[in-house]
């Protein structure tokens, strides 16, 4: 690594286009958006060379793969400082997540970066990979390349009528961030520039496409924010000597989760099912979901595990027999990629980023129209697995199948195929402030 924090490798530019990603969070030991990150960088070096702004997080990680396995080919590291104190930040663990200001001020100094190297290397393309709520889209659109921004994610809200489920504080808080982030939506002048300026937008999940398609008036692709390095060849074979079936919630413990969901439906269960719930995570609700399990007599049913490391979460799943996915809002639950990898089935709602990725071939997709309903049909689909082992046997394979579809690789190819339709388009769309319509029109037809 040089004075400039970046990571030299080999480059060979004078034969391949030159592509800039900004991605705040990237890890190769890391899960969720960290390896969204790692994951779209290593497949983007595979075809392109390939520049890298990381956040201040990233760094120790990334150093320490270089260390331990040499420099990825092609791909270039530039870490830019946080305008905040750094002390703070780690007082502030979501404070990407919460403070926009810090994650504002971040995107200035990397943009800043982004200039420099641009005015450099003369950058074929721009392409904002994560964090990508819409709510933050930078500053890359601003450079005079081409611009990708997504897949983005954010728009969906908890569906309005599941608020009273979450208790006081977090309904009122749910609403008040649905308030916000429809505002943001529909008025955000830097949203409206960032979409508009761009050559490709790209929507995390079919709902998000629709929506941010009805508030910008531009029609955005649809891809799948993250992605899978592995699949089994085949599910975990399960020796038991009894019928119980072993479910697996894994997620943090906040109110938009929706696990006291799981735990009524668990509770109406007919008496001759013999369950057991692992629960992986941490969070503020913890100590209130566990009393509530015990109210409902599903205490010595239920395992609180906490926070886990990754290598146990993926024990966990090989001893699972069914994966449970509540989450109300998602853009789309890597947990359930995860479990789908190792042949567990998911169970979940029929909505946002769930809805999506459950086919009937993995798992089975709860209409979610009320709590109500929702929690009827958690019941009765847990039921029905219990009590049906070879649809359970057919799912765990269709699980496998439907993982692969997910894999890194496939994602790059189809990203790839986004990039050369830009590239291809570029010479006569990028340079007008609204063309990027003309290009996305392309694209998508493509796919």
């Amino acid at each position: 690594m040089n004075a400039n924090g970046q990571i030299q490798s080999n480059p060979d530019s004078a034969r391949r286009p030159r592509i800039l990603l900004l991605a705040y969070a990237c890890s190769p030991y890391r899960g969720s958006e960290f390896a969204v990150g790692w994951g779209r960088a290593l497949e983007t070096a595979k075809r392109y060379e390939t520049w890298l702004i990381c956040g201040p997080e990233s760094e120790p990680d990334i150093e320490r793969y270089v260390a331990e396995n040499g420099a990825p080919e092609r791909l270039h590291f530039y870490f830019p400082e946080l305008e905040v104190n750094r002390s703070l930040w780690r007082r502030l663990p979501e404070l990407y997540a919460h403070n926009y200001i810090a994650l504002w001020l971040w995107h200035r100094r990397a943009y800043r970066l982004a200039e420099r190297l641009h005015r450099a290397l003369r950058f074929d393309l721009a392409h904002h990979v994560n964090i990508t709520g819409f709510r933050e889209p930078g500053y890359l659109w601003r450079l005079d390349a081409p611009f990708i921004w997504g897949p983005m994610s954010g728009t969906q809200n908890l569906p309005w009528r599941f608020l009273p489920a979450l208790g006081g504080a977090g309904a009122v808080k749910e609403a008040i961030r649905g308030l916000i982030n429809r505002a943001q939506l529909y008025l955000s002048l830097r949203v409206r520039r960032a979409a508009y300026s761009a050559a490709a937008v790209i929507a995390a999940n079919t709902q998000i496409q629709r929506e941010f398609a009805r508030a910008q008036g531009i029609s955005p692709l649809l891809l799948l924010e993250t992605g899978l390095h592995r699949v089994k060849e085949t599910p975990e074979r399960k020796s038991r000597e009894d019928e119980t079936l072993r479910l697996l919630w894994c997620g943090e413990l906040k109110a938009f989760k929706g696990l006291p969901l799981l735990l009524e439906a668990l509770a109406q269960l007919p008496p001759g099912v013999r369950f057991e719930l692992c629960v992986l995570g941490k969070g503020p609700m913890r100590r209130k979901w566990q009393a509530m399990a015990e109210s409902l007599g599903l205490g010595e049913c239920c395992r609180w595990r906490g926070f886990v490391p990754y290598a146990e979460i993926m024990r966990e799943y090989d001893q699972a027999d069914v994966f449970i996915f509540t989450s109300l809002r998602d853009t789309s639950g890597n947990v359930m990629l995860e479990a789908l990898s190792r042949g567990v089935p998911v169970i979940g709602p029929a909505h946002q980023g769930a809805g999506d990725i459950i086919t009937s071939e993995c798992g089975i997709r709860i209409p979610a129209p009320t709590p109500r309903e929702f929690i009827a049909g958690l019941r009765d689909a847990i039921a029905r697995l219990a009590t049906d082992r070879r649809e359970l046997e057919a799912l765990s394979h269709g699980a496998l199948d439907r993982a692969r579809f997910y894999l890194w690789s496939r994602n790059g190819e189809q990203m790839d195929e986004i990039y050369r339709k830009v590239l291809a388009a570029s010479g006569r769309s990028y340079q007008a402030a609204n063309a990027g319509r003309e290009v996305m029109s392309d694209v998508i037809h493509a796919q």
